[in-house]
């Protein structure tokens, strides 16, 4: 399959032409408070300044999260057009960026373009107040097209956001009237983003081309279709290499709301036929349905599921964590070392494992009353050590605490040995076991659950 040639975009036409010894690059956040400016910093983080420019200018291919369709690109449809700030984190960074869309619930989520980036945490760009970053909430990778400007210094960050930019001159005053807009007033500020080019130079042109080149793609994905009873229906479609396939259906086009379903991965290196059945008929009797296929097609895929067999150490806060996991008999052991010494262990009850993004897996391990939830970041293919984030669930149900550190593992189930050094991070205590606890929730429906409470805190005009 023949995937579309990227856009460099005359903003990089310009840069190869200028060749200067010294410049910059700035993008000008215009608001009805006020204008401000943030120097971008193309060498330090070239991935995440080639992807915001792209989703400025237009020039970056995404997913529109209402219908699910390509946009962007040759099409020239910017993904932050009519930019919003809505909500801020724990009182040190105002977010925004990403796009709202209506659930099937009826209340509104946001959405970013439909892929993530690896992410930069490690360029030496210091999370202090006015820097412009890409937030992170579902551990190393996972940020793509959502903004954080931060408030305040938080070095507690320097493990997860990747800092890319910085507000220049008195723009931190305008922020400031933004933040009071949002947490007190009207609740979204509307942006428009105009980037200024002032002669790059050759080093800051060839990390942004290097950057540019290894943004995801999103493209239209031709489907067959076919319908074998009243009930049952197939779309098929050719998967690209290192790709995540996405299917939008609505029952009624001229009344009804789009079904935005991303789908399987394909991480292998060559296209692959799947043919899959649908829960859903798109048209019925004389109301015109539509179905509609997209991928987004990832050039540095780094992430792959464990085998079947694995031993992983992750160091906690003041401990590390030793499991021996068995994915195929969906079970396994854990120990609790301190000072290298084992002070506690047992069986795991249920662990499983997803690819969260291409370049992250989500795992998930019962234990007792709790389910901990990790994401683990890989940043390059092959590698066997990493950063993560965990949450730990109460019957994987109510979040009861937080943590960011580093993994090791190796396949089989090995033998015990120390994991990495930690980075930083912030642990909240784990309750005590309560009396006659709820049934513990499937993973289906802790997604709901997790997803509401991002709405909720969106709705609150903050993320804690």
């Amino acid at each position: 399959m023949m995937h579309q040639t990227r856009q460099l975009g005359l903003w990089m036409a310009v840069w190869l032409a200028a060749g200067a010894a010294s410049g910059a690059i700035y993008a000008d956040f215009s608001t009805s408070l006020g204008t401000f400016t943030v120097e971008l910093d193309a060498l330090n983080a070239p991935r995440a300044v080639a992807n915001f420019m792209g989703l400025a200018d237009g020039t970056q291919t995404w997913r529109d999260p209402v219908t699910g369709v390509a946009r962007g690109g040759a099409a020239g449809d910017a993904f932050y057009d009519g930019l919003q700030f809505y909500s801020t984190v724990g009182g040190f960074a105002l977010l925004g960026g990403l796009r709202p869309y209506s659930g099937s619930d009826g209340h509104e989520y946001w959405e970013g373009p439909g892929y993530t980036i690896l992410d930069e945490t490690t360029n030496g760009e210091g999370l202090v107040r006015g820097v412009l970053a890409m937030p992170e909430f579902k551990g190393p990778h996972s940020g793509g097209g959502e903004l954080a400007l931060l408030l305040t210094n938080a070095p507690d960050l320097s493990s997860g956001w990747t800092g890319f930019g910085a507000v220049t001159g008195a723009g931190m005053a305008v922020v400031q009237a933004v933040v009071n807009s949002v947490t007190g007033g009207s609740g979204r500020v509307v942006a428009q983003i105009a980037i200024r080019d002032e002669e790059m130079t050759p080093a800051e042109t060839a990390a942004l081309t290097a950057a540019q080149a290894e943004l995801p793609i999103v493209e239209a994905m031709p489907l067959g279709f076919s319908r074998e009873s009243n009930v049952t229906t197939r779309a098929s479609f050719w998967s690209a290499a290192k790709s995540r396939a996405c299917l939008s259906a609505i029952s009624n086009l001229p009344v009804g709301a789009w079904s935005v379903l991303p789908g399987d991965w394909n991480t292998g290196t060559n296209e692959v036929w799947m043919d899959i059945p649908l829960a859903f008929i798109p048209g019925v009797a004389t109301q015109l349905g539509f179905l509609y296929g997209s991928q987004a097609v990832y050039p540095k895929m780094t992430a792959s599921l464990f085998p079947e067999k694995m031993r992983l150490g992750a160091v906690h806060t003041e401990m590390d964590m030793q499991y021996w996991l068995d994915f195929a008999g969906g079970t396994g052991m854990w120990a609790r070392v301190e000072g290298g010494v084992p002070v506690q262990n047992g069986t795991v009850d249920y662990v499983g494992q997803g690819l969260e993004t291409a370049n992250s897996v989500h795992l998930v391990i019962f234990i007792g009353w709790t389910a901990y939830h990790y994401w683990l970041g890989f940043d390059e293919a092959g590698a066997t050590s990493g950063r993560f984030y965990c949450e730990w669930w109460f019957m994987n149900a109510e979040l009861s605490g937080t943590d960011n550190g580093t993994f090791a593992f190796e396949e089989g189930w090995g033998s015990k040995k120390s994991a990495q050094p930690a980075w930083s991070r912030v642990v909240k205590a784990t309750p005590a076991p309560r009396k006659d606890p709820p049934a513990m929730r499937s993973m289906a429906e802790w997604e709901t659950l997790r997803a509401s409470q991002k709405r909720a805190d969106v709705e609150r005009g903050g993320r804690n």
